[in-house]
């Protein structure tokens, strides 16, 4: 079940950025409103991760991820009966407020589910599907965009979207308490809550604006002071507060904080990839949307075929080996992309397939043995917010990836103009012309490479092999009992196994 609903929230990212110029097209939309269709859906699931683990550890992780579900439906079928191309953003920002409590609860409700020899295997199982799905993304995008129009893939998100409302309100039926957190006694930290929201909003935010107003702005510059602000206060707030939004403690350790610094370098460096090479393959080699597709699919290929095999080996071998080593080969897949793009136009299409086959894999290699590794060094009353943390940095790493991307590959998405006629002429018409456009894929790939390295290089100073992980330290303001675990047999959710 919760394969099937990260597969739906995952559709609208990697199958968007096929179908994205064909948006465009329809609309008529400015480059600001396109970038805004990525974006807004990045913003919204990134503000709100932390908020959502929150809560799902003190009411339940099953009755926040039903409502995720509901929302992103709802949003679904609301972007495909867009009147424009605003209405349409608004529904991208609110499928990423569904999303984010999808997203912030799925791993937890695995780890809650299995117990920590087979959670490898559980997670490699939902990244293979997962991956499956990204997969069949960018062409399921290209299908729907040549045969349905634009709103193809809304459509279908809405459909499937209903089914899993069903299948959830079932399988984890919420309403019974017996997700595990429910009837903590915890209080909700709401100052910190607020704060949170300030500070990632407001830098993401300025993030976006960046590019299209300038660093020096005026919103930029306001987004940017709120987010700094928020961020100065919050640690002096959380110190007050007898349960904080997230727990110092978290990070007290090397192995977790390093293990979440690699997680949002990771998704930095791969996230854009395949945003950048099917820009590349429509705007440069002008290929249709079906094409392009078929194309950047062998990376989600890649993901997963690795992701069941690192599920396995994640049993078997440190989870420091396993991650960098697919961090490294995903350097070295974007590495092959670059030298493609430096051979081209037009690039070698065995040596694109190859870059984008090699950071799929690496993705896969580094995704289960990363997070399995984070979910055993944390107690089950605290996997809500630690998941919380662990998708709100990588999905933090997505939005800057797209920024970084979309403002490195200038003309990426120029309107069709008044016929609403083909992208890809305006594009040739554009300054500098194809030659130009190359040298900003290939910028863009370089910069992503940059992070990919350092995503290596942060994986692999998390140190040996984990030891059982202490308690958070108990607090004199609160009762002792939520920082134990129940006693008796851990708490399962029903269905998720």
């Amino acid at each position: 079940m919760t394969s099937f609903t990260a597969l739906l929230t995952g559709l609208n990212t990697s199958g968007l950025d096929v179908a994205l110029p064909g948006i465009v097209r329809h609309f008529e939309a400015s480059a600001a409103q396109a970038s805004w269709m990525i974006l807004g859906y990045l913003l919204a699931g990134t503000v709100l991760l932390l908020v959502w683990g929150r809560l799902a550890d003190l009411f339940g992780r099953g009755r926040l991820y039903l409502t995720g579900v509901a929302v992103f439906t709802v949003a679904s079928i609301g972007c495909a009966l867009a009147p424009d191309a605003w209405w349409l953003v608004t529904g991208r920002i609110l499928q990423g407020v569904g999303a984010s409590a999808v997203v912030a609860n799925t791993t937890a409700l695995l780890a809650d589910a299995f117990p920590p020899e087979r959670l490898p295997r559980a997670l490699g199982v939902n990244a293979t599907l997962i991956s499956a799905t990204q997969a069949a993304g960018p062409l399921l995008g290209g299908v729907l965009t040549e045969l349905q129009g634009w709103s193809g893939i809304f459509w279908t998100s809405g459909a499937a979207g209903l089914a899993a409302c069903g299948w959830a309100a079932y399988v984890l039926r919420p309403d019974r308490g017996s997700d595990p957190g429910s009837g903590s006694g915890e209080k909700f930290d709401v100052p910190g809550a607020l704060l949170s929201v300030l500070f990632l909003g407001g830098g993401a935010l300025a993030l976006t604006e960046s590019g299209p107003r300038g660093w020096t702005s005026g919103p930029v510059l306001l987004s940017a002071a709120v987010s700094l602000s928020a961020l100065l206060v919050l640690p002096l707030v959380q110190r007050r507060q007898p349960h904080p939004l997230v727990d110092p403690w978290l990070f007290r350790d090397r192995r977790r904080a390093m293990a979440l610094l690699a997680a949002f370098l990771t998704a930095m460096s791969y996230f854009s990839v395949v945003l950048v090479m099917s820009l590349y393959l429509q705007t440069v080699e002008r290929l249709d949307a079906l094409s392009a597709g078929f194309q950047v699919m062998l990376m989600a290929v890649g993901a997963m075929l690795a992701s069941p095999a690192a599920g396995r080996l994640a049993t078997r071998r440190p989870a420091r080996v396993l991650a960098s080593a697919g961090t490294a080969t995903s350097a070295l897949g974007i590495a092959l992309l670059v030298l493609a793009l430096s051979l081209g136009p037009p690039a070698p299409t065995g040596l694109v397939g190859a870059g984008l086959f090699l950071t799929g894999v690496g993705a896969g290699l580094f995704g289960v043995p990363n997070t399995g590794e984070l979910m055993s060094l944390v107690p089950a009353h605290r996997r809500g917010i630690a998941n919380g943390v662990r998708s709100m940095l990588q999905n933090a790493g997505y939005l800057i990836s797209s920024v970084l991307a979309l403002a490195l590959v200038a003309g990426h998405v120029p309107s069709g103009g008044p016929g609403g006629g083909d992208v890809r002429p305006s594009v040739f018409a554009a300054p500098g012309g194809p030659d130009a456009l190359v040298g900003q894929h290939r910028t863009a790939l370089l910069v992503l490479l940059c992070l990919c390295l350092a995503a290596t290089a942060s994986s692999l100073l998390r140190g040996g092999a984990p030891r059982p992980a202490p308690p958070p330290p108990a607090r004199t303001t609160a009762p002792s009992a939520p920082h134990r675990p129940a006693p008796g047999r851990p708490g399962r959710t029903k269905g998720t196994e």
